[in-house]
């Protein structure tokens, strides 16, 4: 004899139950396993997967309930849709390709000394030191800081970049290690950099023709990891700067 199917709020409260649970417990550890540097972690499974698992579950489940499904293609019905919502919250949580900088295309239109820069970047440190109180600034980083900028040999660049493209690191399984580069972006915007493989003198800088530039990106910054010195007295870290570079071979392989 064929055995009773349950009523369709029972059924309703199994399903939401089953479905909660496999999307709280997928979407909780998923990430933490994953993607354990994501911001988001564990709360994909508390806020999302875990709650959408459930009113999903209680849905379908009374759905099922009125339309008098039978036990045994519940059963399979219910595992597929936990296949489904696992599958689906694992593949969410894998992590998401990096960005190991940008390739630029630009036109230098206008070039400084450092020094130049120099008054500027003094007062937003200043503001900056005066701001923080859970950091102390190092033993007389503003002599040291205007020393090595007057030291330096290389120049400020203002930038007209017309595009940009990103290269990128993927992470995933099936990917890692791979790297690609983004389309081109239209961005037509002004920034500044430093240079100092033309030396201090403006005329080779500004005689250059549009172009393709790597601003340089430190591989051992850790943006979750105090500075060791700070402020920065490092030309380039006191300026805030990006230094342009030739772009790396394998990089430029990628662009299209």
């Amino acid at each position: 004899m064929a055995r009773p199917t349950a009523s369709p709020i029972r059924l309703s409260a199994r399903w939401a139950l089953v479905l909660g649970a496999v999307g709280f417990g997928t979407g909780f550890f998923g990430p933490l396993t994953l993607n354990p540097e994501a911001n988001t972690g564990p709360l994909v499974g508390i806020l999302i997967t875990g709650p959408g698992g459930a009113i999903a579950g209680a849905c379908l489940g009374a759905l099922l309930g009125m339309l008098s499904v039978s036990p045994s293609r519940q059963h399979q019905l219910l595992a597929l849709a936990c296949t489904a919502l696992a599958v689906g919250t694992l593949y969410y949580c894998l992590p998401q390709p990096a960005v190991r900088g940008n390739v630029i295309d630009a036109e230098v239109v206008a070039c400084d000394l450092p020094t130049r820069k120099l008054t500027e970047a003094t007062r937003i440190w200043e503001h900056a030191v005066a701001s923080v109180t859970w950091a102390a600034p190092s033993a007389n980083w503003e002599q040291t800081a205007a020393s090595n900028v007057r030291r330096d040999t290389g120049v400020v660049l203002t930038l007209r970049v017309r595009r940009r493209s990103a290269v990128l690191s993927h992470r995933r399984p099936w990917d890692t290690g791979r790297t690609s580069a983004g389309r081109w972006v239209d961005v037509n915007e002004s920034k500044e950099y430093y240079a100092d493989d033309a030396g201090s003198g403006c005329a080779a800088y500004l005689a250059r023709p549009r172009q393709l530039y790597w601003p340089a990106v430190d591989p051992d910054l850790d943006p979750t990891r105090p500075a060791a010195i700070w402020p920065p007295t490092d030309t380039l870290g006191f300026l805030q700067l990006q230094r342009l570079e030739p772009v790396p071979v394998q990089y430029e392989r990628l662009l299209h």
